[in-house]
C-alpha cells in the first residue's frame, strides 16, 4: 500500500500532520510516468481529507491535477479515479444524486480494482442514505461488504463493516416516532429488522470498536460514540455531553465538515431525546442566520430540526413555516435525485440475488451453485451455458436436464430472460435519455438483432417503446431497438 504512513494518521485521526506531511511530499514527487502511481493514491487520499475539513476549492484544484497523474498510468485510471474524485466532490456539496451517478459507474465496472469497486459501493451508500433512500442504502453496504470479504486486507474489510453499522445506527434514528414526521423518512423493510434492533446493533458496535482499537482509534471512537448514543439512560444533558465531546474531538483535528455533520447529526439525536435546548445550542453556529440557513447546501435538514425545537418550545407559527420550507425542499430534492439516480447494477444483482433465493432452492444443492454464478455473471459478455457447467464440473447436458427437470427452464433460457428484464428495468429507470445499447451492453448484449428479438420475445415491446413509454404496439419504432 502506498503512503502507508500517511494512511495510518487518517486513521489515527491526526490530519493536520496529514495535510501537512501529504502536501509537502507531494510538492516533491516529480511530475514523471514512474511517479504517476504515487502522486495518484497520494493526491486521492489529501483530496478526500481536504473535502473533511471544508476545504473544497483546494480539494477540487488538486483533483483536477490528478488527472494527469491519472492518464500517465492508463486511461481507465482516468475513467474510475477521475469519476470517484468528481463523486466525493458531488457528496461534499450535497447532491447525492449526482454522486450516485458518479460511484454506480465505478461500482458496476467489472474491469475496475476491487478495492475502488468497494469504495464505491459504499460512497453510493452515503449517498442513498443523504437522499433518504434508506432501504437501498443498506441494500449498498451489504453488497460493498460481501466483496470487501473477498480481499486479503482485512482491515478494509473492517472499516466497511463498521460503516454499515454506522449507517444502521442512524436509519434507526430516523426511523423512531419522534422524527416520523421528516420528509424523507423511511420504513425500514427486506430483513432490515435485525439491523435495527437496538440491543444487537449496541453489541455489534462494542464488538466493532475492539477490532479496530489497535490500528484506528477514530473509527473506534466513532463506534463507542454510537454505541453510547444507543443506550436508555443516554438522553437528556447525558447525551448533550456526549455529544459536545465528539465535537470537541473533531474541532481539535480541524475537521470542519465533519463536524457539520456530527452537529446535524447530533442536533436529530438530542431532540428525539428531550434535550431541545442543548439541541439548540449544538445547531446555533449553523442557523444563527437564518437567511445564511436558507442558502446552505444542509438546509433541508436545518429547517427540519429548527421546526422541531420551535415546536417543543410553544413556538408553532415559526414550526409551521420552517416545516413547509423544509417538505418543500425535499421535494425538490426527491424530483432532482429521482431525474438523474439510476439503480445501479450491482444493487439490482443483489436484489435479484434475494429474489432468487427462493427458485434457487428448488434446485438440487450442486446446480444452485450454477445459478448463483449465472445472476453473478449476467453482465458478462461471454457468459455461456459451458462455462457454467464446468464452474460446477459437470456436463452441458447434465446442467440443462437439471433445470429443466427443477425450474421448468434451460440455463440459456434463464440467463436470456434474466438479462431482459435487467436491460428493462434499466431503461424505465433511465426514460427519456438513454442509449438502448449502451443499457443492454451493461448486461452483455452488443447484437442488437438479438436484444430486438428477445426483447420482443419477452415484453411484446420494443427496447425503443419502453425508453419512451409506449404500450406495446404502439409508436413507429417496431424495428428499432
Amino acid at each position: 500500500m502506498l503512503h502507508r504512513d500517511l494512511a495510518q494518521l487518517v486513521l489515527q485521526g491526526d490530519i493536520p500532520s496529514v495535510l501537512r506531511m501529504g502536501s509537502e511530499r507531494y510538492e516533491r514527487l516529480p511530475s514523471t510516468p514512474e511517479a504517476a502511481p504515487q502522486r495518484a493514491a497520494l493526491g486521492q487520499l489529501l483530496g478526500r481529507v481536504m473535502l473533511a475539513c471544508g476545504r473544497e476549492e483546494e480539494a477540487e484544484e488538486l483533483f483536477q491535477r490528478q488527472l494527469k497523474s491519472y492518464e500517465a498510468i492508463s486511461r481507465p485510471m482516468v475513467r474510475w479515479y477521475g469519476t470517484m474524485d468528481q463523486g466525493a466532490m458531488l457528496l461534499h456539496l450535497n447532491r447525492p444524486g449526482r454522486a450516485l451517478e458518479c460511484f454506480g459507474a465505478v461500482a458496476d465496472d467489472a474491469r475496475a480494482p476491487v478495492e475502488a469497486r468497494v469504495e464505491a459501493m459504499v460512497a453510493a451508500s452515503i449517498s442513498m442514505h443523504r437522499a433518504g433512500d434508506c432501504r437501498s442504502a443498506l441494500k449498498s453496504v451489504e453488497a460493498a461488504r460481501a466483496l470487501a470479504s473477498t480481499l486479503a486486507n482485512e482491515h478494509f474489510a473492517h472499516l466497511v463493516d463498521c460503516l454499515a453499522l454506522e449507517l444502521s445506527v442512524l436509519h434507526s434514528e430516523r426511523a423512531g416516532e419522534s422524527m416520523d414526521d421528516h420528509a424523507l423518512g423511511t420504513v425500514f423493510q427486506d430483513g432490515a429488522a435485525e439491523l435495527l434492533d437496538p440491543s444487537a446493533l449496541h453489541q455489534k458496535l462494542g464488538d466493532a470498536a475492539t477490532n479496530v482499537q489497535a490500528w484506528s482509534p477514530w473509527v473506534a471512537m466513532r463506534m463507542r460514540y454510537l454505541r453510547r448514543m444507543l443506550e436508555k439512560e443516554c438522553v437528556g444533558t447525558a447525551a448533550a455531553a456526549h455529544v459536545s465531546d465528539a465535537l470537541a474531538w473533531l474541532r481539535e483535528r480541524r475537521m470542519a465538515e465533519v463536524e457539520t455533520h456530527a452537529r446535524i447529526e447530533g442536533a436529530l439525536m438530542l431532540i428525539g431525546r428531550d434535550a431541545s435546548r442543548a439541541a439548540s445550542e449544538l445547531l446555533a453556529p449553523l442557523t444563527f442566520n437564518e437567511a445564511l440557513m436558507r442558502r446552505s447546501r444542509y438546509a433541508l435538514e436545518l429547517q427540519y430540526c429548527l421546526a422541531k425545537l420551535h415546536q417543543q418550545q410553544g413556538r408553532h407559527i415559526d414550526a409551521l413555516r420552517l416545516y413547509r420550507l423544509h417538505t418543500q425542499q425535499a421535494v425538490q430534492a426527491l424530483r432532482s435525485y429521482a431525474a438523474v439516480t439510476r439503480t445501479p447494477t450491482f444493487l439490482q444483482q443483489a436484489k435479484q440475488t434475494d429474489a432468487g433465493d427462493a427458485v434457487k432452492m428448488r434446485l438440487p444443492l450442486r446446480y444452485r451453485r450454477a445459478y448463483q454464478f449465472i445472476l453473478d455473471h449476467l453482465a458478462d459478455e461471454g457468459l455461456s451455458v459451458r462455462q457454467v457447467a464446468a464452474h460446477i464440473d459437470v456436463t452441458e447436458r447434465a446442467l440443462q436436464l437439471a433445470f429443466r427437470a427443477h425450474l421448468g427452464i434451460t440455463p440459456a433460457e434463464l440467463i436470456r430472460t434474466r438479462r431482459m428484464e435487467n436491460i428493462h428495468q434499466d431503461l424505465q429507470d433511465r426514460r427519456g435519455g438513454a442509449a438502448v445499447l449502451e443499457v443492454a451492453s451493461r448486461w452483455g448484449v452488443t447484437n442488437r438483432s438479438t436484444l430486438a428479438h428477445n426483447y420482443r420475445s419477452r415484453f411484446d415491446q420494443t427496447p425503443t417503446q419502453t425508453l419512451r413509454g409506449l404500450a406495446a404496439g404502439q409508436g413507429g419504432a417496431a424495428c428499432d431497438p
